[in-house]
């Protein structure tokens, strides 16, 4: 099983294209053995040129194993570990790995989680202390046997004073090369702390490449530590936001996201999800929201498995978000007019529908069809007939409430729905208020004018249908009798013997 458990901040890795090369280079010229390891798995993703020499396998066969393939400990002894590490407030592990010939090394590891080309994996950094860990052993050894030692020549020095001279000498010789081995000792320690600093260096580093913010949460205080970045994506200096705290993200985040955002922290509360990612918009310095996309992880619990400290990144978002706003905006609108197309239109009235149903409500559908528009295009031209479609939606906006849906369906076909609309008479009168509106001279260039009428059908909801499709077929065809039989320029209700004579119920 692995066991490797994250205690850094994360970092992302997915864009743009130059922070992955950035990494990639870090990855493969390191010294120090470093591996991409999926973390539910323990596959091995990826090993440097370090791990390969380290561990005696090449990176090919690394690739092919799993981190239990070369973890030495069993399951028990790395859950103590594990628990160990938690109490001392350390942010690696020891454990015991084997190598190609064998032989079995002690290894610090330090794990961080990373978004890398679509995927979630562990980067982890391994350091041989071996060396450091047999020589603290021998002087652990030679320190209690020293103690022994010290005991009995004191012990004969009360017994034989005459020797006590030489005895003395003796101490003093086994003190000073006790004082060697400390000496010996405290110089790989220190050689070890080195190490340990510039793997923390290049990890800032990295977090420096990726160009996010980053932030870490004491819960039970509030208090919030912020790194330069974090500040500058707001337009701040880090200064000006010093101190930080909860409620320093809490007055700059907008309302409207600060529930939903909230919502997703307590479900890393409550250790169902064991990572934190939601989107928010933040206040900046100079007035306008920027969005963010924040990941965070618990990095610390309390006796009573309550949350104590949460760290994670702030990435800036803004113009990512805006370009997926407005090709939405666009995949939902009609380009020329401005209004619903077709698509938007149908996904709106399933809404209306629904709520409809659930609250036992009325509203009523209109299909409308330009009567004349054809002729427009054809004398006038193209050009004309799209300004006469662009002030045609206008004047149906102006005549229709803000709670209603207008939408073009295409050519010259448009659609509305009337909430709310539970006599019949309240969806005749705002058909009146359309054809009145289009009734007027429309502006075609040049100083000239052109004339155009429309013919509304009607269908209400429950009467003349249950479902989206019966209330369009049924105002078509309505429509359909309003333009043949009444000669246009008017509105008709659905009506049974409609459907059975219109044409146009396959086009819909």
């Amino acid at each position: 099983m692995f066991l490797l458990s994250v205690l850094l901040v994360p970092v992302a890795f997915a864009t743009p294209q130059s922070q992955v090369d950035l990494f990639d280079q870090m990855f493969e010229k390191n010294t120090l053995a470093m591996m991409l390891i999926v973390p539910d798995s323990g596959e091995i993703v990826a090993a440097n040129p370090a791990a390969s020499r380290f561990y005696g396998y090449s990176i090919a066969e690394l690739t092919q194993m799993g981190i239990n393939d070369i973890n030495d400990l069993p399951p028990e002894a790395v859950a103590e570990e594990r628990k160990l590490a938690k109490l001392e407030n350390r942010n690696y592990f020891v454990f015991r790995h084997r190598t190609a010939d064998g032989s079995s090394r002690t290894v610090e590891v330090s794990s961080v989680p990373v978004d890398y080309q679509g995927s979630t994996l562990l980067f982890s950094i391994i350091t041989d202390i071996s060396d450091l860990r047999a020589t603290q052993e021998s002087l652990w050894h030679y320190q209690n046997r020293l103690e022994q030692m010290v005991a009995t020549q004191t012990e004969q020095i009360e017994k034989q004073k005459d020797h006590q001279l030489v005895i003395t000498s003796l101490i003093i010789f086994l003190l000073g090369a006790g004082l060697a081995v400390m000496w010996l000792v405290l110089s790989k320690s220190r050689r070890t702390e080195y190490e340990l600093k510039l793997e923390r260096r290049r990890l800032d580093e990295i977090i420096r490449g990726t160009h996010v913010g980053t932030w870490e949460w004491h819960i039970p205080s509030g208090e919030l530590v912020i790194n330069e970045r974090w500040a500058e994506i707001l337009g701040y200096q880090k200064e000006e936001l010093t101190p930080a705290s909860f409620e320093t993200w809490k007055k700059l985040c907008h309302s409207d996201d600060f529930s939903r955002a909230s919502k997703e922290i307590e479900a890393a509360f409550s250790d169902n999800n064991p990572f934190y990612e939601c989107e928010f918009r933040m206040l900046h310095k100079d007035g306008f929201w920027v969005w963010i996309l924040a990941k965070g992880k618990i990095m610390e619990w309390d006796r009573n498995h309550q949350p104590l400290r949460m760290a994670g990144t702030h990435q800036d978002i803004n113009e990512t978000k805006r370009l997926y706003l407005q090709f939405e905006h666009m995949a939902h609108t009609d380009t020329l007019t401005g209004a619903l197309n077709r698509v938007a239109f149908k996904q709106r009235a399933d809404v209306v529908m629904a709520q409809a149903r659930q609250q036992s409500a009325h509203f009523a559908l209109l299909f409308i069809d330009l009567d004349g528009f054809k002729k427009i295009n054809d004398t006038y031209g193209h050009d004309a007939g799209d300004c006469v479609l662009i002030e045609t939606t206008k004047r149906m906006g102006h005549s229709i409430r803000n709670s209603d849906t207008l939408a073009r369906l295409g050519g010259d076909e448009f659609a509305v729905i009337l909430e709310y609309t539970s006599q019949p008479d309240d969806a005749a009168r705002v058909a009146s208020k359309i054809i009145a509106s289009l009734d007027k001279p429309f502006d075609v260039g040049d100083g000239q004018q052109a004339r155009l009428s429309a013919s509304i059908g009607i269908a209400c909801y429950p009467e003349h249908g249950e479902s989206v499709e019966q209330l369009l077929n049924c105002s078509d065809a309505a429509m359909y009798y309003a333009k043949k039989s009444l000669s246009g320029g008017t509105y008709a209700f659905c009506e049974p013997e409609h459907l059975s004579s219109a044409p146009r119920d396959d086009q819909n």
